[in-house]
């Protein structure tokens, strides 16, 4: 019981921190992103007035996030057991990704077999990355970090994802190996 709180707490901290995340980003007219924390101005605002698509995105968003939210005890907060990811594994199937969110030397440290890495902060940019037909089984170093990217993949991206419990560590726990990248 304790962890499913801890858990909770994690997603919401996780739902609050990408919802603002995601009031800062903005696209200009090149497609290029603002970085975090930039003032964004926007040229065609009166008044500090958001326009009707703002208002419509903002709506759509509080939706989502009220949705992933309400669903939480009912799916036990989203959490993926290492043997059940390990089983999926062995068993070849395809309806599932592994995505590790560490930063890209930690990956390069070693990963589990058939992962891809998209780091945490990178995330929202690389959505496109992430498979919208897939299960997504999220992967860290830390259950935390794996909450806010399950957060944000299942309110912005509308993807089935699952933090593994344990994570990279509870995989090596279980008795299977990383890969390591060759070095050339």
């Amino acid at each position: 019981m304790k962890t499913n709180i801890f858990v909770m707490l994690l997603l919401v901290a996780a739902l609050a921190i990408a919802t603002a995340s995601a009031e800062v980003m903005d696209e200009n007219e090149e497609g290029s992103v603002a970085p975090e924390g930039a003032a964004v101005i926007d040229e065609n605002a009166t008044d500090g007035a958001m326009s009707a698509a703002e208002e419509m995105e903002e709506s759509d968003c509080m939706a989502a996030a009220d949705e992933f939210m309400m669903s939480l005890p009912d799916s036990g907060f989203y959490l993926m057991e290492v043997e059940d990811l390990i089983a999926m594994v062995e068993a070849e199937d395809e309806g599932f990704m592994i995505l590790d969110v560490r930063p890209a030397d930690s990956y390069a440290a070693g990963y589990i077999p058939g992962s891809v890495n998209i780091p945490d902060p990178e995330l929202i940019a690389r959505m496109d990355e992430v498979p919208a037909d897939k299960m997504i089984a999220v992967v860290c170093q830390l259950d935390t970090n794996s909450a806010f990217a399950v957060a944000m993949l299942r309110v912005f991206g509308d993807r089935d994802a699952w933090i593994v419990n344990g994570g990279v560590t509870a995989w090596e726990d279980a008795g299977k190996e990383l890969e390591v990248p060759e070095v050339a």
